[in-house]
């Protein structure tokens, strides 16, 4: 039994590690190891508040464990959906050695970080979920015709199709499943972009569809509650009703989990992140504040997004009080002035080096967020520098070198990289969202990095 035990202590701290790398599990001061009844019945665990209101105290077999986030914020309410998610997993797994009447497939036959995932999302017949984020997983390692395999699949969450209403799956339909992935042409049917393949209730393959046209057949053209990467809007509409889950491999060779209007998890480098896009748009949104336009928050977090996707570097600095700011983060040849300065007004096409630059100041000279397509503002975006506006959405500068501080730069530049010491100077003068091009989105207010995506 203490052999047993110990193997548990071991996992959960293994999974722990998975899904909060930054994290840390140290055993509660005063604890000792113990060793359970097995003949006892009911959780082994139970998960309660840290007194300091900072991590949680998990309670495995009688032995606490004090569990604390890596930064000085406490875990949010879905952190904590995550945590509890994690143990319930691993109790069950536990409890399936005296119960003889679970299935070995609900338990063991899956990895246990997708069957966590199952578990947070409560999909409906949670093993259709374990057993797809498996045959994408393996479709990863596969190429056709020398390229990357993408595809997907929709697992719906009624009992038939709400978009063709009456239509029966044939008999003879095969489970979504690994042994799928040994069939090369079977991920050419569906890209996982535009096309997917349906599960049904049961895990049984259906038939393909066109995600977009379905999610407007049977969601409409509600706008997403959340912003989501224009690539994979159709995905999150897909889930707004009904307990239906997209999971997709991308020619990235990630997979994405959408359900309930947004993107929840991606598999990347290996390991599960959970993407609590709706609280880090909040506080982006509260950190913004009124604006005119409205929604310019959401514009320059819908770009950061669909620039992530792309896996485009970009920064944007929202400046609070542009006239107190900008002398500071801006060099004047950086600014994009109304006035058109050159070196000879008798020969305004000959400019010098120096003022060279400013030539493309001329495509967005007096221009505002809401004047541009999203498309141009992603493009000015993703030149080396920073996009610099104001509450108006008056665009002050794009492509920009920000200037830093000597006090930020000794500090920052010891432990970050150019762009990071960048963004962290930056944000003291307003909010900043800074796209990294190894697929990183990061929130900078105040000298700090508020969030991570």
């Amino acid at each position: 039994m203490s052999r047993i035990v110990g193997l548990y202590k071991m996992m959960m701290r293994r999974q722990l590690e998975h899904f909060f790398p930054d994290c840390q599990l140290e055993l509660c001061d005063g604890q000792t190891e113990t060793i359970p009844d097995p003949t006892l019945r009911g959780r082994y665990f139970q998960i309660l508040d840290d007194p300091d209101k900072l991590g949680v105290v998990i309670e495995l077999f009688k032995t606490q464990y004090l569990f604390q986030p890596g930064s000085p914020s406490p875990f949010l309410p879905i952190e904590r959906r995550l945590i509890e998610a994690v143990m319930t997993v691993l109790d069950r797994r536990y409890q399936f050695i005296y119960d003889t009447e679970a299935t070995i497939d609900e338990i063991l036959e899956y990895a246990i970080e997708d069957q966590i995932v199952a578990e947070f999302l409560q999909v409906p017949g949670p093993v259709r979920l374990t057993s797809a984020l498996e045959a994408l997983r393996a479709a990863a390692l596969s190429t056709y015709e020398n390229h990357r395999v993408s595809t997907g699949a929709l697992l719906l969450g009624t009992p038939e199709d709400p978009a063709y209403p009456g239509r029966l799956n044939p008999p003879g339909a095969p489970r979504y499943s690994v042994r799928l992935s040994s069939v090369k042409s079977f991920h050419r049917v569906c890209d996982g972009l535009r096309t997917v393949y349906v599960v049904d209730r049961s895990g049984e393959l259906a038939w393909p569809v066109d995600l977009e046209n379905w999610s407007k057949k049977v969601q409409g053209c509600v706008p997403l509650e959340v912003p989501c990467a224009r690539t994979f809007e159709p995905h999150a509409r897909a889930t707004l009703n009904g307990e239906h889950v997209v999971a997709v491999l991308t020619t990235a060779q990630q997979i994405k989990v959408f359900a309930r209007g947004a993107l929840k998890f991606v598999y990347s480098d290996a390991r599960w992140r959970l993407l609590d896009t709706p609280s880090k748009f909040a506080i982006w949104k509260q950190a913004v504040g009124k604006t005119d336009p409205s929604d310019l928050g959401d514009r320059i977090f819908q770009a950061a997004l669909n620039l992530l996707e792309e896996r485009k570097g970009a920064m944007f600095v929202l400046l609070r009080e542009p006239a107190r700011s900008l002398p500071a983060l801006l060099a004047p040849g950086d600014r994009i002035l109304s006035e058109v300065a050159t070196d000879d007004p008798e020969d305004p096409e000959n400019l010098s080096p120096r003022l060279a630059k400013r030539a493309l100041h001329h495509l967005i000279r007096d221009q505002k967020v809401e004047d541009l397509d999203g498309s141009i503002l992603e493009a000015i975006a993703g030149i080396d520098g920073a996009v610099v506006v104001d509450r108006q959405g008056l665009i002050h500068s794009f492509g920009a070198i920000l200037r830093i501080s000597s006090e930020v730069s000794k500090v920052a530049r010891a432990v970050e990289g150019a762009r990071t010491t960048a963004a962290l100077a930056a944000s003291h003068h307003g909010p900043v969202l800074k796209v990294s091009e190894d697929g990183g989105l990061a929130m900078f207010l105040s000298g700090r990095r508020v969030w991570t995506l």
